[in-house]
């Protein structure tokens, strides 16, 4: 699918070459963009299925859309998810360390 194919591992080999890192250092740095790399695809997934949803209420064929549309959508679609990740992740910290939000 086009959309998954945004990421690629092929960025993550290229960032992690040469940088004079001991082995045990790029063992644990490809580790953790491995794991990067596959929060941003169940991301794109979530905002994949999101798009479709919405498209569905406002009863537009996905298939109308351009790939330009489409990835401003997803685009969009994503951007929301990341702003909710956020928005829980602060209040769970907060509520972790008993401080009160209101």
């Amino acid at each position: 699918m086009f959309v998954l194919s945004f990421y690629k591992d092929s960025k993550i080999n290229n960032s992690i070459k040469d940088k004079g890192l001991s082995k045990d250092m790029k063992r644990v740095t490809n580790l953790v963009q491995h794991q990067k790399v596959k929060v941003l695809k169940k991301l794109r997934e979530k905002a994949l299925l999101r798009t479709k949803a919405r498209l569905a209420e406002n009863k537009i064929d996905i298939e109308e859309l351009s790939e330009e549309e489409l990835e401003i959508i997803i685009k969009d679609e994503e951007d929301k998810l990341l702003d909710d990740i956020k928005t829980k992740s602060i209040f769970a910290l907060a509520a972790m360390f008993g401080l009160s939000v209101f």
